[in-house]
């Protein structure tokens, strides 16, 4: 783009300036600065045009500073995002192909990962026994209640047959 010559007022100073940036944009810019420079007048009345304009200039490089700061974080998050992204494609091409050369079974290829992300705890035989009596009980309801079903569905069919043959 090329460059463009503005004639501009801040702070009731006339100046002229040079940008390769759209008009819009320049104008913008200086209504910006402008208005902080007036706050800034008009909050402290010692202060000059000179001190407002330093003090403008000195809050835009903190925010800059600032901005600068959280695009390296931003971008140190993204590279760890992606070298975890780069790790997980790569064991999952390899589960992918052990699975394929009939080397493991899903099961045992995800055993890995589980293991590396869920801490498995050692369980007393107490609580093994326990556990698998509870699990031994609540089989025997589900099944129980899988009949119960069955048999409510049979009623309810030789009811509907009943029905359509007029009984």
């Amino acid at each position: 783009m090329d460059k463009k010559k503005y004639e501009v007022k801040i702070a009731d100073v006339d100046m002229c300036i040079i940008s390769d940036e759209r008009e819009e944009f320049v104008l913008k810019l200086v209504s910006q600065l402008d208005e902080q420079i007036r706050t800034i007048l008009a909050q402290s009345k010692r202060s000059s045009k000179m001190d407002a304009a330093i003090l403008t200039a000195l809050e835009h490089a903190s925010n800059r500073v600032k901005a600068e700061k959280r695009v390296r974080n931003l971008e140190a998050q993204i590279a760890l995002y992606d070298a975890n992204l780069r790790r997980m494609r790569e064991e999952n091409i390899k589960l992918k192909s052990s699975i394929l050369d009939g080397k493991a079974t899903v099961e045992t290829a995800a055993e890995p990962i589980i293991e590396e992300q869920i801490k498995i705890e050692e369980v007393p035989e107490s609580e093994k026994e326990e556990k698998a009596e509870t699990a031994h009980s609540i089989s025997e309801l589900f099944e129980e209640k899988k009949e119960e079903v069955k048999s409510e569905k049979q009623d309810k069919l030789r009811q509907i047959e009943s029905l359509l043959r007029g009984n």
